[in-house]
């Protein structure tokens, strides 16, 4: 072999070398690009389906409560009517003039529970938040609490120019309603302030109340307690929603709810 044909030798000997080098360069470089899509297509996949069974199980959630509404409304309101008119048509007619005035007192506590059940019917429902403003909502909830007479609730709404849909109007009243009642069942709180403010980024919710706090770790801890607590944090990951509660012994409980704007219209 001459010195010609062994530097051609040598040339397409390395020209093939690189032509290979190439092709596994250019075949690995597909396959992990390939993969890279196959996992992003996958995590979407994933996510899409955890979003799915999410909504699904909002779907279950409302209806139960739109079936619950409808019952109280239309089994229990109307079994509460006819006693409250049967009790008037007694007062009325003056049968039992000794008992008038017990029998008056009974119809009272009647209408008083018919107006709270219709309250709470219409509460449960979808239509209720579908039409209604959420600072409307929690007005509303508000004057229910204040006329109590056992603590003084305040509800500042920095800015009403957003939009959200009933779903998410809906689970951020049950979540401070769940607020609410325990304020009121344990902390013996004498005030409860309530704030949303809406913002660039999404919307911010502060409530707190004065009461006597507790120690968080201690009921989430415990099999039978902090259910309302967990409640709350569940109804928060359904919306997407960031939750953070802080309580001081003695010194009151506070709620904070971010909700990223993205998920305020979700259904």
């Amino acid at each position: 072999m001459g010195e010609t044909e062994y530097i051609i030798f040598i040339i397409l000997t390395t020209l093939i070398w690189l032509v290979f080098t190439g092709f596994i360069v250019i075949f690995i470089f597909q396959y992990h690009k390939r993969k890279l899509v196959h996992e992003r297509e996958k995590a979407i996949l994933n996510e899409q389906h955890i979003q799915d069974l999410l909504n699904t199980k909002q779907e279950i959630q409302k209806q139960t409560l739109a079936d619950i509404g409808r019952e109280i409304h239309d089994n229990i309101g109307q079994r509460l009517t006819l006693a409250s008119i049967y009790a008037n048509h007694i007062a009325f007619e003056d049968q039992y003039p000794k008992i008038n005035q017990q029998i008056s007192a009974i119809s009272g506590i009647l209408n008083e529970s018919l107006a709270e059940l219709r309250s709470l019917s219409k509460s449960l429902t979808s239509a209720n938040a579908e039409f209604s403003d959420l600072k409307d909502l929690l007005d509303s909830e508000c004057k229910r609490v204040n006329a109590l007479n056992i603590c003084v609730i305040s509800c500042t709404l920095a800015n009403t120019n957003f939009k959200i849909s009933a779903t998410i109007k809906t689970f951020i009243l049950r979540i401070i309603q769940e607020f609410i009642q325990n304020s009121l069942k344990h902390a013996n709180c004498t005030h409860i302030d309530m704030a949303l403010n809406y913002g660039e980024q999404g919307l911010q919710i502060h409530v707190s109340d004065d009461g006597e706090g507790f120690d968080f770790n201690k009921y989430t801890g415990t099999e039978n307690k902090g259910i309302g607590l967990m409640n709350m944090k569940k109804r928060a990951e359904l919306i997407g929603a960031e939750f953070a509660i802080n309580s001081i012994l003695n010194k009151g409980t506070t709620l904070k709810i971010f909700i990223p704007v993205n998920k305020l219209n979700a259904s």
